[in-house]
């Protein structure tokens, strides 16, 4: 209890620190650039560094008080709002920011969408992606003209249709890690609910993107049941087809010009550094150019990412380009999205968006899944269950690219879209907060999953000691390095440590201990062999998470592991958290 009450002390100075920083410095710092002849490229300087600095300080702080980082994002961007008006009031470089971060992050969702996943879950994707999107987006449309109706809250039409478009699509990022602590019955539902987000970003992008050209155009209907029949309409199918079509090309093209560099880096192992100038050129060129055609970039950015396999070979590259999604673009959307926001509207709109927000959970999420996937229960080689189904409409979560969509429209400056930004931003904030601390106690509720934890505390050997961590079979190619390493550094223990996570069945645990007990015995023989036979083994099997345990190892007092080896794949799952062990971990192949 002492230390939440610390962690949210800290939280709280943090912000208010911006707080003041934004209110009673900015007149001061930008006054100061102003006397310079190059204050333009000061104040552009200034802002790239302010927004890296608060994606740092909106992880950290969303670490202590365990809330997504998307909404604390969206309180930071609230409070450094003064600073970044330079931003705020260029639609350019809103504009650039945005699409930069759209393309990216929808290339993201590609990569982090294994195909083979795809093919096999296909119909419960693409049923999820379209029809029930259309259903979500009707749905919430209806009920914010007809809530603003009831409450007086003035939101026209069009802005209900817009918001019902943008707020359509998934993100469950905000629940990624409860997600990965479940173990699943039934895997398939995991991979429906991560496929669904990926593909809803882009099929929510491209129905906004089609009312957003019919209001521009001056396209008016009298209901909302006309907007979205105009979906249908011969000239409003000729441009989804036009934007699917440029899009799909232009992402195989993508796809090809990734399938070079791969193939270019099995044959020359060098040039680590160039790699990520192609990684990133790819995506932002290929949604450039299908944006120029009439596609859709966001469509091409994805199908980039969706084909394309990752390998060992472009590992360094892959983390560096999760970091700067994931610590840079994406909370920078979401600063933008606060720093956007008017305080007293945001409060006048709250009784309708806290309405919406909650009807979007309560009624629309679960009405669109259960039309979408109840004829899986019944047809298909993956069939499933009504609990399974039942668990995937309480995943309601939505995210970056609504977030993105908001800012575009926002910052088009369309008539008779009052309350648009409020509204979404009420429904994100609601979606974020509410959703994910219930997301595990439904899943045991229905039975669906299972929490991955250990039922006691890890004991471990008091004498000094080196560890390896795997997740499966990994061991085996790496257990010698490890042994050579405590007998140059005369560390007389080596620890096999096997979380197995997703996998764990008792009877897999039995057949890898066999293996790594017929490995440790080889071990033995060797030593024996060049006359060094000091050092003894021991496995440890533990049922939760590797990363829980191994920084459980890492906050130990006098912890006896002197080092941690892990494979190179571990970096997916310790992206931030590696430097801040307080023991040293290697890595190996």
């Amino acid at each position: 209890m002492k230390s939440k009450i610390i962690n949210y002390a800290i939280s709280i100075i943090i912000f208010v620190g911006v707080l003041g920083a934004s209110f009673y410095f900015k007149d001061y710092i930008y006054h100061s650039f102003e006397k310079n002849p190059e204050h333009h490229l000061l104040v552009a300087f200034f802002l790239v560094g302010l927004l890296s600095v608060l994606g740092s300080l909106i992880s950290h702080v969303s670490r202590l008080v365990k809330l997504p980082s998307f909404v604390v994002a969206i309180f930071f961007g609230l409070a450094a709002s003064p600073f970044l008006h330079p931003i705020l009031e260029k639609e350019a470089v809103l504009g650039v920011l945005v699409g930069l971060g759209a393309a990216l992050i929808l290339f993201g969702g590609g990569l982090e969408t294994p195909f083979k996943n795809f093919k096999k879950l296909m119909g419960q994707i693409l049923s999820l992606s379209f029809p029930g999107l259309l259903i979500t987006a009707f749905l919430t449309s209806m009920f914010i003209y007809a809530g603003s109706n009831w409450l007086g809250s003035g939101i026209s039409l069009v802005t209900a249709v817009l918001l019902g478009a943008v707020l359509a699509s998934t993100d469950p990022a905000a629940i990624i890690p409860i997600l990965k602590r479940l173990k699943f019955n039934n895997r398939s539902v995991k991979d429906i609910i991560v496929s669904e987000s990926a593909f809803t970003d882009v099929t929510g992008a491209l129905l906004t993107g089609v009312f957003l050209t019919l209001v521009v155009a001056g396209v008016s209907f009298d209901s909302i049941s006309a907007w979205y029949a105009s979906i249908f309409t011969l000239d409003s199918g000729i441009l989804v087809m036009q934007k699917l079509f440029f899009g799909v090309l232009l992402g195989i093209v993508g796809y090809f010009l990734l399938e070079f560099l791969l193939r270019f880096k099995k044959r020359n192992d060098y040039g680590h550094e160039a790699d990520l100038s192609f990684f990133l050129f790819v995506p932002i060129m290929i949604f450039a150019f299908a944006t120029a055609l009439g596609g859709s970039g966001y469509l091409a950015a994805f199908i980039t990412g969706l084909l394309f396999h990752m390998t060992d070979h472009l590992k360094e590259t892959e983390h560096f380009f999760n970091n700067l999604v994931e610590g840079f673009l994406k909370p920078t959307i979401f600063i933008l999205l606060g720093a956007m926001v008017d305080i007293t509207k945001l409060l006048e709109y709250a009784p309708i968006g806290i309405l919406i927000g909650l009807l979007f959970m309560l009624v629309v999420r679960p009405l669109s899944v259960f039309i979408s996937l109840t004829v899986f229960r019944y047809f298909g080689k993956e069939k499933m269950s009504f609990r399974d189904i039942w668990f995937i409409s309480a995943i309601r979560e939505t995210g970056a690219i609504p977030a993105v969509l908001l800012v575009t429209i926002v910052s088009l400056a369309l008539p008779g879209t009052e309350g648009l930004l409020e509204v979404g931003m009420w429904v994100i904030l609601c979606t974020l907060v509410v959703a994910p601390p219930l997301t595990p106690k439904i899943a045991q509720w229905l039975k669906v999953a299972t929490t991955m934890k250990d039922d006691e505390n890890l004991v471990l050997p008091t004498e000094p000691s080196v560890m390896i961590v795997s997740r499966g079979y990994g061991f085996t190619n790496r257990i010698t390095e490890v042994t050579d390493y405590a007998l140059k550094n005369n560390i007389n223990k080596v620890i096999l440590l096997l979380c197995l996570e997703q996998k764990f069945t008792p009877e897999l645990e039995k057949e890898i201990q066999k293996v790594a007990l017929e490995k440790f015995s080889s071990e033995k023989k060797r030593l024996d062999d060049i006359q060094s036979n000091d050092i003894t083994f021991e496995f440890i099997s533990r049922k939760g998470l590797l990363e829980d345990n191994i920084d459980f190892i890492s906050e130990m007092k006098d912890s006896p592991v002197a080092v941690i080896f892990a494979g190179k794949r571990i970096l997916d799952y310790h992206l931030n958290e590696v430097k801040q062990l307080s023991i040293p971990m290697r890595f190996v192949d």
